[in-house]
C-alpha cells in the first residue's frame, strides 16, 4: 500500500478501524486542549500520520492540513499538537493490540517471539530508543509494543504474561529476573542461553560449568539436560537443550564475534569463541509439552520477528527517524507503529469493507433484484 494512501484514499477505511474511545483519550491524553483549528481527534491523528507515515516535514504538514480542508496551522502549530500527542498515540497502539487479543486468555499453543530494534535521532552514533515488539507467531502479526529510551534494556519483565503463552527470546533475554517474572504468572519461556547472564546449576544448586556439558556433543547430536536457576532466594527447573553447530556455522559465528569486538575497540572472549560451536536454549516446558528438537525448531522461528523490523524500517522509514526533540520522537515512533498496525488491519480486513457503507444483498436475492429492476 502507498503510504500517502492511508491519510489520503484510503482514509475513510482506516476510520472503521480506530478504537471507540478515539475522541475521549485525546481529551484525556491532553493531546487535545483547545480545539481551534483542528477540532476533532479523528482530524488530529490525521495530521500526526501525514507527519510520520509521509515523512512531511513540519512546513509540509502544514501545508497538507490546510490542503485538504483539517486548518489553517503553522508549522509552530503542527509541532505543538504532535509533541502533545505522544502519550495518546501510545494509548492508541495498546487500544489496537488490544482488539488484536492482548488481554485474551490463551492457551499452551500461543507463541510470542520477543526482541527489540534500535533507533538512533540524527547525528547520532548509538542508541537513543528502542522499539521492543512481540509477534504472535501463528497469526504474524504485532502483539505487543513499547517504546523506551536507552535504559529501557531487553526483558521479559516489560511483559504483559497471560498464562500458558510462550515467549521467545534471544540471548538478550536471558537474565534469570526476566525469566523467572514469566514463570511466576504462569507463562513458559525458549530463550537462548547467554551463560555468562544466566547461571545453570544443577538440583543439588552446584553451578555447572555449560562450556564442559555443550562439549560432550557430538555432530548433529541434541542434548537435553535437566538443571535450575535462581533468581533470589528462589529456585526454578528449567532445561538446558543445545545442539553442535556445523563447522561452517560455527566458523562464520566466530567471524561475527570477532568483527564486532574489533568495531567495539575489545579484546576476543576466548568462551565466546568455544561457544559459538554450540546452539543452546533453555526452557521451562517438560520434553512431553515440548521435545528437544522442537524446542530449537521453535527458536529458530524467532527470526521472524527480524523480518517485521525488516518491514517496519524499509516500508515506513522506521529508522529513519527525523525528530531530536524526546516528546516529537516518541510521537514520530508511535505514529509509525500505529501506522504499521493500521495498514496490517487494513490489508487483512479490505475485502469486507465497502465504499458505499452498507452490505450488499445476499447472493441469492441479488439476480431477483436485477430481473425485477430490468422489468
Amino acid at each position: 500500500m502507498d503510504q500517502r494512501a492511508l491519510v489520503d484514499e484510503e482514509w475513510r477505511f482506516v476510520e472503521a478501524l480506530l478504537p471507540a474511545d478515539l475522541e475521549a483519550s485525546a481529551v484525556e491524553k491532553l493531546a487535545i486542549r483547545r480545539k481551534r483549528e483542528i477540532s476533532s481527534a479523528t482530524d488530529l491523528l490525521r495530521v500526526v500520520l501525514a507527519y510520520a507515515v509521509c515523512d512531511f516535514s513540519l512546513r509540509q504538514t502544514a501545508a497538507w492540513a490546510d490542503v485538504v480542508g483539517l486548518g489553517h496551522l503553522s508549522d509552530v502549530a503542527v509541532l505543538k499538537r504532535l509533541r502533545n500527542a505522544a502519550d495518546w498515540l501510545g494509548h492508541l497502539v495498546m487500544r489496537c493490540l488490544h482488539e488484536r487479543g492482548l488481554s485474551a486468555s490463551t492457551s499452551v499453543s500461543v507463541v510470542r517471539l520477543i526482541d527489540a530494534t534500535v533507533v538512533s535521532k540524527p547525528g547520532s552514533t548509538g542508541t537513543d530508543w528502542r522499539l521492543h515488539v512481540g509477534l504472535d507467531l501463528a497469526k504474524e502479526r504485532i502483539r505487543s509494543a513499547e517504546i523506551t529510551g536507552v535504559e529501557g534494556g531487553e526483558t521479559f519483565r516489560r511483559l504483559s504474561v497471560e498464562p500458558g503463552e510462550i515467549v521467545v527470546g534471544d540471548r538478550g533475554y536471558s537474565r534469570a529476573p526476566g525469566i523467572a517474572s514469566v514463570l511466576d504468572r504462569q507463562g513458559h519461556v525458549v530463550v537462548r542461553l547467554a551463560p555468562h547472564l544466566l547461571p545453570l546449576r544443577t538440583a543439588a544448586g552446584d553451578v555447572v560449568d555449560t562450556h564442559a556439558v555443550l562439549a560432550t556433543l557430538g555432530e548433529a547430536e541434541v542434548g537435553d539436560w535437566a538443571l535450575t536457576f535462581q533468581n533470589g532466594a528462589s529456585t526454578y527447573p528449567l532445561r538446558l537443550i543445545a545442539i553442535r553447530k556445523s563447522s561452517a556455522a560455527a566458523e562464520r559465528e566466530r567471524a561475527r564475534i570477532r568483527h564486532e569486538a574489533s568495531r567495539k575497540g575489545r579484546k576476543v572472549n576466548p568462551r565466546s569463541l568455544a561457544q559459538a560451536q554450540f546452539i543452546a536454549v533453555v526452557t521451562d516446558l517438560s520434553p512431553d509439552q515440548l521435545p528437544a528438537s522442537e524446542a530449537l525448531e521453535l527458536y529458530r522461528l524467532r527470526w521472524q520477528v527480524e523480518i517485521a523490523f525488516k518491514r517496519l524500517k524499509s516500508l515506513l522509514d522506521l529508522d529513519r527517524l527525523r525528530a531530536k526533540d524526546p516528546a516529537l520522537a516518541r510521537c514520530y515512533l508511535y505514529a509509525k507503529l500505529l501506522a504499521a498496525i493500521l495498514i496490517d488491519d487494513l490489508c487483512d480486513r479490505l475485502p469486507a469493507l465497502s465504499p458505499w457503507g452498507y452490505p450488499l444483498l445476499p447472493a441469492s436475492r441479488q439476480p431477483l433484484a436485477i430481473a425485477a429492476a430490468l422489468d
